[in-house]
């Protein structure tokens, strides 16, 4: 019956062959004529009808004997097809391989030919003491370029004048070659917008503070500089010159080619991210030096962030050596047993539970603690853990943005000098943004609540937990559809309508049957799985546990109080000093124990990434975006400009931060916002673009694998488990809650500054 049944066009029903159903053709039933009731299921094809009977079957029997040679892995055509096309699938590969590494070396090799070919960046420091004079120096260099940059270090704050309104007394004035001699005696009359190779630097007492301004040069590369101030008291300061080769502009398109090949080498997984990041970190420091700015191997190292990378050390060893206990085996057992076996609530109450803790504690230090724990859980649970840990990373970003310590940036933004000034301190700022992360929470849970059902390629279940029901599911949608294609014009159509229609009731039966065995199966496996995992998971070693405990509760009431206490020992510190102490307690002899528990290959990205991130920099690139951001700005007429002020520099930050470290990038954009709400040219408030900046910062992080500290530490604890996070997989799952969640913070910062008009000023041009 099978025979006939495709010889006239229809598929064979998994009962009938017991296997998978085939596509159906137009006007094409599948059935067993047996089982429905000796049916005959003819097709309506008119082509057949113009053939002999004879010489159809005879063509369909040569078809279907080369379908089986085709099918046959065993045949002699079937084998020699196959070894071709491994043949060439493997030469590609290894062509490809050659290439890649060819490539790399060949760059490599070059980029450290141009390092090693120039000499180390030697600035001449100049220290003075200016009074109410003007002092010119010159300085004469046969590698000098288009302009200079002026780095100045004293009491200053990086504000410029540009408003004779303003106290110019307590401004210093520099100006380059042009207007040298322009400049008066007497400050008060300076109109310093009149001269176009001038520039300015707020002088605030007890302050110190470094500082860069940039000035063309004369056209043979020489350059003279003249310093002015009319403050009374004079000003003591230190300043170098360096005359560029490149214009700036040409110096931020370097920069960020080099950030486009290195995303390419992370993006498409041409090399591990490790390996992109050292690159990348080799790439700048090599254009830094034809650009006669080598750095020295001192500065390099002061660009590693070595708190982040000293927090990363020692709480990977506390939880390497508390892993030892047994604990994260017993937690995840028991957080099976409260969310009952079900996997949904389980990943509910992972995500709460980890943004609840990184609003208190770094959220660096909560993934470190919660990954083990969600790892052991999806093994138990059969689930693939990739997608729970994205999405528990993504919280974890989320209950960072809203303290003033649970975030890196946020860190950033309160310690910073201009915004205290400002009166925002640690209580204001958490107050807002825990107020604020509501609606990105809300967002978050909803976008990934449909991923997970709805996305094809968020698989986060393995094919044993679809089992039956889907199966019988997916049968019953087969029958509707072949249901839905026979015509009830003749009365042997309507006959084999009904039968499908009886098939149809016959399958939802089973799988109503199914879905009262499954749930008192789940009830019956769940009590025995519980009872298994308790008897194999337990705690091992309870004196190390306790011990553990406690190394581990004082460590988070000390990382706590280093963000309420000025001048307290630093993340790093604490978390360093808490390894040594677990490590005397638990008396460990072999520590190669414990640096295996060390994820090397993090730290080395992280190194990289802070070079790399910190000559990019040095290059300009984020100067370069926050005064675009800045003339954007101040188009826009005075009455619109606080909205179009948040909204940029929200959705900006985000973005930018999805691709470069936000570290850097917050730190760039803070004296930029500071310095756009104290011009007397825009009618715009601080308060409400620092906020935007921290949400921007904090959320953008979510987008990419390399956009937040926090995502990086994930990826490689997963890949030391067994589970690798590509930065295509992390992409897919993080770009869209990024975009929701950012959405949700600019519809808060919207509703409470621009509609509500909180910390808005109604200011006058």
């Amino acid at each position: 019956m099978g025979n006939i049944l495709r010889r006239r066009g229809y598929a064979e029903t998994p009962d009938s062959a017991n296997s998978e159903p085939s596509p159906f053709h137009s006007h094409a039933v599948t059935g067993n004529a047996e089982e429905d009731g000796g049916v005959a299921m003819v097709s309506m094809r008119p082509q057949n009808l113009l053939q002999s009977e004879d010489d159809r079957l005879a063509q369909e029997e040569d078809n279907d004997n080369k379908d089986e040679e085709e099918e046959n892995p065993f045949s002699p055509r079937t084998r020699r097809s196959t070894t071709a096309k491994e043949n060439r699938k493997v030469l590609a590969v290894l062509w490809y391989r050659r290439i890649k590494t060819g490539s790399l070396t060949l760059a490599f090799v070059l980029f450290a030919i141009l390092f090693a070919a120039r000499r180390e960046n030697e600035v001449a420091v100049v220290i003075m003491d200016l009074e109410n004079d003007t002092l010119i120096h010159w300085f004469n260099d046969s590698d000098g370029g288009a302009y200079a940059t002026i780095t100045l270090s004293g009491p200053f704050m990086d504000l410029s004048y540009h408003n004779t309104t303003l106290n110019c007394s307590k401004f210093l004035f520099l100006c380059g070659p042009t207007h040298v001699h322009d400049v008066p005696g007497n400050c008060s009359s300076h109109d310093i917008d009149a001269h176009v190779n001038c520039e300015t630097v707020q002088i605030v007492d007890g302050t110190y503070k470094t500082v860069t301004r940039t000035l063309s040069t004369l056209p043979d590369g020489n350059f003279y500089i003249s310093f002015f101030t009319g403050n009374s008291g004079g000003v003591a300061f230190a300043y170098s010159v360096h005359l560029e080769v490149l214009s700036a502009g040409g110096e931020v398109a370097l920069a960020f080619l080099i950030l486009v090949v290195v995303y390419v080498l992370i993006g498409f997984e041409i090399v591990h991210r490790t390996v992109a990041a050292l690159l990348g970190s080799t790439f700048v420091i090599a254009v830094l030096s034809l650009l006669n700015k080598r750095p020295t191997l001192e500065t390099v190292v002061s660009w590693i962030d070595l708190e982040t990378v000293g927090l990363l050390v020692g709480m990977m060893a506390l939880v390497g050596i508390f892993s030892k206990t047994g604990f994260f085996d017993y937690a995840a057992v028991k957080a099976y047993k409260v969310a009952r076996g079900r996997e949904w609530p389980l990943i509910i109450l992972l995500c709460s539970l980890t943004a609840f803790v990184s609003a208190f504690l770094d959220n660096v230090t909560t993934i470190l603690l919660i990954v083990p724990v969600t790892i052991r859980l999806c093994q138990v649970l059969n689930l693939d853990p990739r997608p729970v840990l994205i999405a528990e990373v993504v919280f974890s970003n989320i209950g960072g943005t809203g303290t003033a310590v649970g975030d890196p940036p946020n860190i950033i933004i309160v310690a910073a000098d201009s915004i205290q000034a400002a009166g925002i301190g640690f209580a204001e700022f958490t107050a807002h943004m825990i107020l604020g992360i509501a609606l990105p929470l809300v967002a978050a849970y909803i976008t990934i609540a449909i991923m997970f059902t709805c996305c094809k390629y968020v698989k986060w279940r393995n094919n044993e937990g679809e089992s039956r029901i889907a199966e019988l599911k997916r049968e019953i949608r087969m029958w509707e559809r072949a249901e839905k294609t026979i015509p009830t014009v003749t009365g042997e159509e309507k006959v084999i309508r009904d039968a499908l229609k009886a098939k149809i009731k016959e399958v939802r039966k089973k799988l109503h049957d199914e879905r009262k065995l499954s749930v008192q199966e789940r009830k019956l496996k769940l009590q025995t799985t519980l009872y298994e995992l308790e008897q194999t998971y337990c705690i091992t070693d309870k004196i190390l546990l306790v011990k553990s405990f406690i190394v581990v509760a004082v460590v988070i009431v000390l990382f706590f109080l280093s963000g309420v206490i000025p001048n307290f020992l630093g993340l790093g510190w604490i978390a360093i000093f808490g390894a040594v102490t677990l490590i005397i307690l638990s008396g460990i002899k072999d520590l190669e124990e414990v640096m295996h528990k060390i994820e090397w290959s993090t730290l080395l990205f992280f190194a990289g990434l802070f070079v790399m991130m910190k000559g990019l920099t040095q290059l300009g690139l984020l100067a370069f975006i926050g005064d675009k951001l800045v003339q954007i700005i101040k188009l826009v007429p005075p009455t619109n400009q606080n909205l179009v002020a948040i909204i940029l520099i929200l959705w900006v930050s985000a973005i930018v931060s999805a691709f470069i470290d936000n570290i850097p990038f917050v730190t760039a954009m803070i004296p930029v916002i500071v310095e756009l709400a104290d011009s007397q040219d825009v009618c715009i408030d601080l308060k409400p673009m620092v906020f935007a900046l921290a949400f921007g910062g904090c959320l953008g992080g979510n987008a990419t694998l390399i956009g937040a500290s926090a995502n990086v530490v994930c990826a490689g604890i997963a890949e030391q488990s067994g589970y690798k996070i590509t930065f295509k997989y992390f992409l897919k799952i993080g770009f869209p809650v990024m975009v929701t969640t950012v959405f949700s913070a600019m519809v808060y910062l919207l509703v409470v500054h621009i509609a509500l008009g909180w910390n808005i000023s109604q200011c006058k041009l």
